[in-house]
């Protein structure tokens, strides 16, 4: 029995989850894409803050 609970722990404790990293980064690069190309097309219209 603490065979089985040990076991668990173990796979529990190597589980990376690389997915949601990985989503979470491709999130931010789109984001920082969007930014950047909206900052681009108001500068070149001359709009300031």
């Amino acid at each position: 029995m603490t065979s089985e609970g040990e076991s668990d722990g173990a796979v529990e404790a190597e589980f990376k989850p690389r997915g949601t990293v990985a989503f979470a980064v491709a999130f931010v690069v789109v984001l920082l894409l969007m930014w950047f190309s909206i900052y681009i097309i108001m500068l070149t219209r001359g709009t300031t803050i």
